[in-house]
């Protein structure tokens, strides 16, 4: 999928007065939708959004956090046990296809043709939904949540430092690294986060995009007949080794480091780069939480060479609805509200930044209040990380596992890599996936 710019399809005040009209009298009185959500800022964001569904339906809607973890889990005992007690699961989209092959979450299209509202799907940003909500033809959650890798910089450190522009290419972040790490002084070349599976990977996922594509594959990992594409060209190697040589500029106690402490530390000031899902970084922005907010920058990420096409990986929480549903068809009305351009400014109102309407990323009020959505725009392909592979979350814990080894000095780079490339095979094939 291509950026090209992005137009506003309709302007939302003429949605919100379309949903404003069809929504004006209740016709669920004592209804009540419950959804189980993460912590992230999406979550608190859609309670508002929840408000005022309520005020126009009469239809409650209750909704449930859980830390990113524990909401697996319990996700995942609720599918086991065929729960009723939530409608709609808001997923990671590392965790759709799971619930999708194991019928924990239904289809769409049955509960669309009886909904009065329907979900503007065209009013998306071009390839999100393609990305992870369609699955053998059928359309099984919608995006409330999306973000791409953007890397935040210090422009003051870069000014002082006499370094004007972001670095375009890893071999520049790391002589900028290098330059702009005074440890003396607290401030580190670069903030990164190896302490947590999703964040570790993620650091290694993002230097791999800036290689070349493996042939016969529309991500980096595995190819389309499900073989592991670890050391094709030593692509694996390559981008972990393009994450240690950033090791003596990082922030200290690095190894503990999560998504929560790493931007923390960047808040903190303990850093001049950060990169990271650019989700993490409205809270940077924020002066009550931030000491760094109105100093920072933001960019792409780098590559590896400038030549060809950039890759950047796509990412987002989707709303599905159970299959064991007391209320789907209100459920999904909620999720056509939520996903309108009306409830994408109600997101974006209440500090949820990630935007998945299209019109947003030509709005000068959101990038102005936003500023780490702009580099969206400069993206050219978006590339999903799971390619409908439902084990995802194993999968990552073994690559994980080899890449946290080669971090703390346990292994060399070689050596994971060839071990993540076996358990990888060996894990396809045992699900079977992958074809003798």
């Amino acid at each position: 999928m291509t950026f090209g710019p992005l137009t506003r399809r309709r302007a939302s005040v003429l949605l919100g007065a379309t949903m404003l009209a069809g929504m004006a009298k209740p016709s669920f009185a004592q209804t009540e939708i419950r959804i189980i959500a993460t912590g992230e800022p999406y979550s608190n964001a859609m309670k508002a959004a929840a408000k005022l569904f309520t005020e126009r339906t009469g239809i409650a809607v209750t909704i449930d956090q859980y830390p990113y973890s524990e909401a697996y889990n319990k996700e995942v005992l609720l599918g086991t046990s065929g729960s009723d007690e939530y409608d709609i699961m808001v997923l990671d989209c590392i965790w759709l296809p799971l619930f999708v092959k194991n019928k924990w979450v239904q289809p769409f299209d049955p509960l669309e043709a009886k909904a009065k509202q329907k979900v503007d799907w065209a009013g998306f940003l071009p390839g999100i939904v393609d990305a992870y909500d369609r699955h053998d033809g059928q359309l099984y959650a919608a995006p409330i949540d999306f973000f791409i890798e953007v890397m935040a910089y210090r422009a003051d450190l870069f000014a002082a430092a006499g370094l004007a522009d972001a670095p375009k290419t890893w071999a520049e972040f790391k002589a900028y690294a290098e330059k702009l790490n005074q440890s003396e002084a607290g401030v580190y070349g670069v903030v990164t986060m190896p302490g947590e599976q999703d964040a570790g990977y993620s650091e290694w996922t993002v230097r791999l995009a800036s290689l070349a594509m493996p042939p016969e594959s529309n991500q980096f990992v595995w190819d389309k007949s499900f073989k592991s594409m670890l050391l094709q060209n030593g692509n694996g190697q390559k981008a972990l080794d393009l994450w240690l040589e950033i090791k003596p500029f990082v922030a200290p106690g690095a190894n503990e480091m999560g998504y929560a402490e790493s931007t923390n530390a960047f808040m903190q000031g303990n850093g001049a780069m950060f990169i990271n899902w650019y989700m993490t970084f409205s809270d940077v922005e924020n002066p009550q939480a931030s000491k760094v907010a109105g100093k920072v920058k933001y960019a792409l990420p780098p590559r590896h060479t400038l030549e060809g096409p950039r890759h950047d990986y796509l990412g987002g929480f989707q709303a599905a609805i159970s299959s064991k549903a007391k209320q789907p068809v209100e459920a999904y009305e909620f999720i056509a509200f939520l996903t309108s351009d009306e409830g994408q400014n109600l997101m974006l109102e209440n500090g949820a930044p990630g935007a998945y309407r299209k019109f947003v990323y030509d709005d000068q009020k959101w990038l102005e209040r936003y500023p780490f959505l702009a580099p969206v725009k400069q993206a050219e392909t978006v590339v999903p990380l799971t390619s409908d592979f439902a084990e995802y979350v194993e999968m990552q814990r073994i690559i994980y596992d080899e890449l946290f080894a080669a971090w703390t000095g346990k292994k060399s780079s070689a050596d994971a890599m060839a071990a993540a490339d076996a358990s990888l095979n060996s894990l396809m094939q045992s699900l079977g996936y992958q074809k003798p």
